[in-house]
């Protein structure tokens, strides 16, 4: 995973004042929005808004992110182009949202290559696809493989339950009519990207919960995410970042016995053994390779030495 992202903020390009408060907040990545967030009138005010974010605060070692207007619309190109050539060297990521096939991140990959080359920016600049239709899930095999540049798939569960015609009670996010089916409504789309996700080596990031004065359904969304092995969660208020973060952080227990397995792979290793057992159970590639994930992460977040 190239950035950590256990917790995205969704913060409205429009507005200052919820930009200015963001970088006091511990969201792993902010994500400025030009899209849902931002009323159709002020959709060009909005984006000097973010350049001028971008250019003049200090992100405190956050993941720079924004997201365009849909590639269906008349603001999207504008999007990339005005921000990228006055920000580009100050920004980390571009979230491409109803991202349907494979061509459409790989459009937006050649014109921020032309962008680039132009500027003489020697770091490119990262993408995020966002999963919101039917048509995104789908294809969301070719998505995954689309480009280098491509670091995240993103489940966008509004948009997706829309385009499959699902009932909805108008809440926008995880929540929103799960009692009306016996299970967890969600579970086939969320396995689905983050299969797509981990395959091509990118990190998965689960849609927000919509009601964020209900702190226990947030917790029990969080859980479900990460047990399906999702890296992380859009939050869209900050109360809900302190619970994200926790749930998808290692716990010691978690760094502790993957300090185990990699002490045992180790010594195996050195003695010339094919493979090894921990605990009475075997200790095979998946196991180890999971262990090195969790450990990475412990590391990234300063939860163990880095000489370890």
């Amino acid at each position: 995973m190239i950035r950590l992202r256990r917790s995205v903020l969704s913060v409205p390009g429009s507005s200052e004042k919820m930009m200015n408060k963001a970088v006091a907040l511990p969201a792993d990545e902010i994500m400025l929005d030009l899209e849902d967030g931002v009323a159709l009138e002020e959709k060009e005010e909005a984006r000097t808004k973010i350049i001028r974010y971008f250019m003049d605060y200090d992100w405190g070692g956050r993941v720079r992110a924004y997201r365009i207007n849909g590639l269906d619309t008349p603001f999207a190109y504008r999007d990339i182009i005005d921000v990228v050539e006055q920000a580009g060297g100050n920004i980390d990521v571009i979230v491409v949202p109803k991202v349907e096939k494979a061509g459409d991140i790989q459009f937006v990959d050649t014109l921020l290559a032309q962008i680039e080359l132009k500027l003489g920016l020697h770091k490119p600049i990262g993408l995020e696809a966002s999963i919101e239709t039917a048509m995104g899930m789908l294809n969301v095999k070719e998505i995954a493989f689309a480009s280098p540049r491509l670091e995240a798939l993103v489940f966008g569960i509004a948009d997706y339950g829309a385009s499959l015609t699902m009932p909805s009670g108008g809440i926008s996010g995880h929540g929103d009519g799960e009692e009306q089916y016996p299970g967890h409504r969600w579970h086939f789309p969320l396995s689905r990207m983050v299969m797509a996700a981990k395959a091509a080596g990118l990190a998965a990031i689960d849609a927000p919960f919509g009601d964020f004065k209900d702190l226990e359904g947030l917790k029990r969304s969080c859980q479900i995410a990460a047990s399906l092995g999702y890296d992380g969660k859009w939050a869209i208020h900050p109360a809900q970042l302190e619970i994200v973060n926790e749930a998808f952080t290692p716990s010691a227990e978690d760094i502790n016995q993957a300090r185990r397995i990699l002490q045992a792979y180790k010594e195996a290793k050195t003695a010339g053994a094919g493979a090894t057992s921990l605990d009475g159970k075997m200790v095979d590639g998946g196991s180890i390779r999971l262990a090195q994930v969790t450990f990475e992460q412990a590391r990234r977040l300063g939860l163990v030495e880095e000489s370890e």
